[in-house]
């Protein structure tokens, strides 16, 4: 697909507009960087994380150029998890731990960690850094339990919780999650490195605060989302407009016996963007294959994305591409307590 070249950025200046996004960019890079690392478990060093940087309200304003294609999508809802949940308690130098799938979550072995980022006593923005612990507890090593109905055999939910309060390491807190682990070294190591990485972009998000201004900054956070949305929306007028649908399945629910079990989904396309629809989807199933809200949305993402290749991954992208999931307790909307953490084949980079 050929993309335009310019693109209309809002009321910063073009050259000061383009240096913040690409260093966005490379703030984000340089946490998967500094996890590659620093990392303890293969799984991680094998790129199976994702890092992203977001603006005061969770929304995601740059996502790393080689992030795992199942995490597209997820790492703002779990940002707004984290707000939602402290509210005004937030200070600096904390890091917050979250992996809850019924949260915006994608499997429990996916540990996030957020920092906020704070120019005086004022949060300008989150880093964050989700990656795969090789362990989170459950029936079975590495957590894949495929006879799994609920997550409680799947392993340890991490609904919302501060690691670090203002700069001090909660020691207790961390125990506490890696004692439910294999391997808790191991968890240990990456706990600290991913809540490192994050320290990384915050000092970069700081440097060009120092160089630009906070509200320069601040406001290349929100050009930089209704950049994406602009860039879609315009490569979306010259498609044709229409509504598909088509069925997919999934082979078998084991507590249903024979009979495949259908995920429907619709396409539309018009003048405001990409919608789907998955609400008339089978309920969810009796084993691992659900997908929660927040992994739904990240297929969707990710799928859309491949066909945006040059445009960055953004809350803006995620305005211009809508969905209904319909409501909780279906395949593609589980919801607690169903078992999901086989709704991927396996991590794949995304384009």
């Amino acid at each position: 697909m050929n993309m335009p070249n310019k693109i209309n950025v809002g009321t910063l200046d073009p050259v000061t507009f383009e240096v913040l996004k690409n260093a966005f960019a490379t703030s984000v890079d340089l946490m998967s960087e500094q996890i590659l690392r620093t990392c303890y478990s293969f799984v991680i060093y094998s790129r199976d994380f994702s890092s992203a940087l977001c603006d005061a309200k969770g929304n995601t304003v740059m996502q790393g150029s080689g992030d795992i294609a199942v995490h597209v999508g997820t790492l703002h809802f779990q940002c707004k998890a984290v707000l939602e949940e402290f509210a005004d308690d937030i200070k600096p130098g904390d890091v917050f731990a979250i992996n809850d799938p019924y949260r915006g979550g994608t499997h429990l072995n996916d540990v996030s960690f957020i920092r906020p980022i704070f120019v005086a006593d004022e949060i300008i923005g989150f880093a964050q850094n989700k990656g795969h612990w090789a362990d989170i507890g459950g029936n079975v090593p590495g957590s894949f339990d495929v006879n799994a109905s609920t997550h409680f055999s799947e392993g340890l939910r991490i609904t919302p919780i501060r690691v670090w309060r203002q700069g001090t390491f909660l020691h207790d807190v961390a125990q506490l999650l890696v004692s439910n682990t294999r391997a808790p070294s191991q968890a240990l190591g990456d706990l600290h490195a991913q809540a490192e990485a994050t320290a990384v972009c915050e000092r970069e998000i700081l440097r060009l605060v120092e160089k630009y201004s906070k509200e320069t900054v601040i406001e290349a956070m929100q050009e930089t989302q209704d950049y994406v949305e602009r860039i879609v929306l315009k490569s979306l007028a010259d498609m044709p407009k229409g509504e598909w649908e088509t069925v997919d399945y999934i082979d078998v629910d084991p507590a249903q016996g024979e009979g495949m079990v259908p995920i429907c989904i619709k396409l539309k396309l018009d003048g405001n963007g990409i919608h789907y629809d998955l609400s008339g989807s089978a309920p969810a199933v009796s084993t691992f294959l659900n997908s929660g809200y927040g992994t739904t949305h990240s297929a969707i993402y990710a799928g859309t994305k491949t066909f945006f290749p040059d445009v960055p991954l953004n809350s803006g992208f995620y305005r211009a591409v809508t969905a209904n999931i319909g409501e909780e307790g279906s395949v593609v909307n589980a919801g607690w307590p169903h078992a999901v953490t086989g709704f991927c084949s396996g991590p794949t980079k995304k384009s």
